[in-house]
C-alpha cells in the first residue's frame, strides 16, 4: 500500500499513543467509533439507524410466536403454510439491500473500503518484511458489498421457493440459517446490532427536551430521564418509518417487521417506565401534583399497547377483511402509538419545565385533551341522532344510524382510552351481527346507554 493511501484514510484507525498496545477490542471499538464518524460526515446516521431497525426487526420477525399465532390462527390443517412469513422476509430483504448500497463506501484511489485497510494495516504490522505486492495478492470484498450480493440471491431464492403450495416449515428455516450464518461473518453489522445505545445515532435535537435533561441536578435521575426520552423518540422514528412505508409500497406486509420491532420497543420502555423511571420521579417530585398526571399517563401505556396487539393488528390477518381495511389498521398502529408517546413525552417534560407543551416539541401536534373535545361534539352528535331515530321512528334508517357509527370508528374511535374503545367496538360487533333484524333495536338501545355513560365521564371543553 502506498505511504499517500495511508494517510489519506488514516481516519478509521486510530493511532497508538505511547508504548502501550490496545487490546484487540479497544482496537475495535475504535475502528467502529471512527467509521460511524464518517458515516455522520456523510450525513447518513438516518440510513444506518433504518438499517439497523430492519436487521433487528427482521431478528423480532424470526422470532416472534406472536407473529406465528396471528398468521396460523386461521389456518385449517396439519401442515402449517410458511408463504406469508416467506413474503415478508423478501420484502425486509429488499429494504436491507437499498440500505446496504446507500451505506457502503465509494471505492477510490485514496478512499479504500473500510474493511480492506483494517486487513491491509494488520497485515502490513505483522508481517516481517514489507508486501509491495500486497494490493495485488490480497484484495477483500467490501462486507456490505458481499453482504449485499449474498441477500440478492437469497431474495432470489426466496421469490422461487413462494410457488410452493403450501410452503413448508423445513423451507423458510432453512433461508434463515443461511441468513444468519451469512450475517455472522459481518462483524460491523454484529457490533452495530450489539450495541443498544449509540451516541451519535440515538441524540436527541429537539431541545426542549434537551434542556429538560440537561437541567436535571441529580446525575442518576438525569441518567434514568435521559434514557427514557432515548427510548420514547426511538419508538416515534420507527412509527415514522412504518408510515412512510404504508404510503408509499402498495404491499402492506412490508410494515410488518417493523410493527414487530414497535412491539419490542414499546414493551421496553413500559418495563424501563415501571422499574426505574418511576421510581425515580416519586423520589424527587414527592408531593408534587403534576406527579400524579405523570402517573396517569404511564398507566395508559399498558392500555394503549394493548389496542394495537390485541386490538387493531390482529384484524389485518382477518381473511375475510378488505386490503382497504387492512391498511387502515396497520394506519391505527400508528396514530395511537404515537398519540401515546407524544403524550408520555409532553408530559414527563413539563415534570420539569411545566411551561413546555407539546406543539413546540412535535409538529402538527395534536393533544390528545384537544382531540377528545372534537371526539366529545361527534359523539354527541351521534347520541342525538340515536335519540331521533327512536322518537321519530321511520325518520331515519338503520342504514343511516349504521353508518354514522361506523365513520366514527374509522375517524376518531382511536383517541377514545382503552376501556371506552374496547366496548365501543363490542357494541359496533353486536349490531354488525344482527344484520338489521329484530333485535338491531335492542342492541342499539344498549350502545345508547353506553354513549350516555362515556359523555359524562370523557373530557369535558373546560
Amino acid at each position: 500500500m502506498e505511504k499517500k493511501e495511508l494517510e489519506n484514510i488514516s481516519e478509521f484507525f486510530s493511532r497508538e499513543k505511547g508504548a502501550a498496545a490496545s487490546s484487540p477490542e479497544k482496537k475495535w471499538d475504535e475502528i467502529f467509533a471512527s467509521w460511524l464518524d464518517r458515516i455522520e460526515q456523510e450525513k447518513q446516521m438516518l440510513n444506518l439507524f433504518e438499517l439497523k431497525l430492519w436487521i433487528e426487526s427482521i431478528e423480532e420477525f424470526f422470532s416472534s410466536s406472536y407473529f406465528d399465532g396471528l398468521v396460523f390462527q386461521h389456518q385449517s390443517g396439519s401442515e402449517k403454510n410458511y408463504d406469508v412469513h416467506l413474503n415478508v422476509f423478501s420484502l425486509a430483504i429488499t429494504r436491507t439491500l437499498a440500505l446496504l448500497k446507500e451505506l457502503d463506501f465509494k471505492k477510490d484511489k485514496y478512499f479504500l473500503n473500510f474493511e480492506e485497510y483494517i486487513a491491509d494495516h494488520i497485515l502490513e504490522d505483522g508481517a516481517s518484511q514489507t508486501l509491495s505486492s500486497l494490493k495485488e495478492a490480497y484484495s477483500p470484498e467490501s462486507w456490505f458489498d458481499h453482504f449485499r450480493i449474498f441477500l440478492q440471491n437469497l431474495r432470489t431464492l426466496a421469490g422461487d421457493l413462494g410457488q410452493l403450495d403450501p410452503v413448508p416449515a423445513r423451507t423458510f428455516f432453512a433461508l434463515k440459517k443461511l441468513y444468519h450464518r451469512e450475517l455472522s461473518n459481518h462483524p460491523i453489522l454484529l457490533t452495530l446490532l450489539k450495541k443498544q445505545f449509540i451516541p451519535k445515532m440515538d441524540r436527541i435535537f429537539q431541545p426542549d427536551i434537551s434542556r429538560t435533561i440537561a437541567g436535571i441536578a441529580d446525575k442518576g435521575e438525569k441518567r434514568t430521564v435521559g434514557v427514557f426520552f432515548v427510548l420514547a423518540f426511538r419508538i416515534l422514528k420507527i412509527t415514522n418509518f412504518i408510515e412512510l412505508h404504508l404510503g408509499r409500497s402498495k404491499h402492506l406486509d412490508f410494515s410488518l417487521p417493523l410493527i414487530l420491532s414497535l412491539k419490542k420497543n414499546l414493551e421496553q420502555l413500559m418495563t424501563f417506565t415501571g422499574t426505574l423511571l418511576t421510581p425515580s420521579i416519586e423520589k424527587s417530585h414527592a408531593g408534587q401534583p403534576e406527579l400524579e398526571a405523570v402517573k396517569a399517563v404511564f398507566g395508559n401505556l399498558t392500555p394503549e399497547y394493548q389496542k394495537v396487539f390485541s386490538g387493531e393488528l390482529p384484524l389485518t390477518f382477518d381473511p375475510q377483511a378488505s386490503r382497504t381495511k387492512k391498511r387502515k389498521m396497520l394506519q391505527n398502529v400508528v396514530i395511537i402509538s404515537e398519540v401515546t408517546i407524544q403524550e408520555l413525552i409532553e408530559t414527563t417534560a413539563r415534570l420539569y419545565q411545566p411551561q413546555i407543551q407539546g406543539a413546540t416539541i412535535f409538529e402538527n401536534y395534536v393533544s390528545r385533551r384537544q382531540k377528545s373535545i372534537e371526539v366529545k361534539k361527534k359523539l354527541i352528535k351521534l347520541h342525538t341522532k340515536i335519540n331521533d331515530y327512536f322518537t321519530h321512528p321511520g325518520a331515519i334508517s338503520p342504514a343511516e344510524i349504521f353508518f354514522d357509527i361506523n365513520l366514527f370508528l374509522e375517524t376518531d374511535l382511536n383517541y377514545l382510552l382503552y376501556k371506552d374503545w374496547n366496548e365501543f367496538l363490542a357494541h359496533y360487533d353486536h349490531l354488525s351481527r344482527t344484520n338489521f333484524s329484530g333485535e338491531f333495536e335492542p342492541t342499539l338501545r344498549g350502545f345508547q346507554s353506553f354513549l350516555t355513560s362515556v359523555l359524562k365521564d370523557i373530557v369535558s371543553e373546560k
